[in-house]
């Protein structure tokens, strides 16, 4: 009889085991809040992407458009903010507006007219980030300094408009 208890026991602690290794209950307050900013910076409408909101049933902002998230952490992994910027003019980004996603492993800013960045160094606190893809905008120079807290692995730059000078250092 006591072995059957037991055998229960292990059991129904393998299944806890099994259900909380493999399962988030979604993204992080912070991050969510984050994306909310973004969708407001890159489209001053506040219409796209759809799923985008705040509010009653929209709380996992791992099922978002755009949004990829680990299964394990809820934390945000990838976002994909390719042609996103709705503006008319040339920005400049502020990329502490990235640093709530500190599992953040690949960024797409491809085709949003950034100019530039403002607060570069920021993306150094992003220690996963292993893709940034900055791509078909009109940025004259960008600077990645690589040190032992970022791991970048692959920065695409490729269709740039205009003359320009890309700097990649590493420290």
């Amino acid at each position: 009889m006591g072995g059957s208890k037991s055998k229960m026991v292990i059991m129904f602690v393998m299944l806890l085991i099994i259900f909380k290794s493999g399962w988030s209950e979604g993204c992080l307050d912070h991050e969510r809040f984050a994306l909310l900013r973004l969708k407001h910076l890159f489209d001053d409408t506040g219409s796209y992407p759809y799923d985008w909101v705040d509010g009653e049933g929209a709380i996992d902002c791992c099922q978002w458009e755009r949004v990829e998230c680990s299964n394990t952490t809820g934390r945000v992994i990838a976002l994909d903010l390719f042609e996103m910027y709705s503006g008319e003019y040339s920005w400049y980004l502020n990329a502490s507006l990235f640093t709530p996603f500190q599992q953040l492993e690949s960024l797409d800013l491809t085709d949003n007219k950034i100019a530039g960045c403002v607060e570069n160094e920021e993306f150094d606190s992003l220690r996963d980030l292993e893709e940034l893809d900055i791509g078909a905008n009109k940025i004259d120079k960008f600077v990645v300094s690589k040190g032992t807290t970022n791991t970048t692995k692959n920065v695409n730059f490729y269709k740039l408009t205009g003359f320009f000078a890309i700097w990649f250092i590493i420290l």
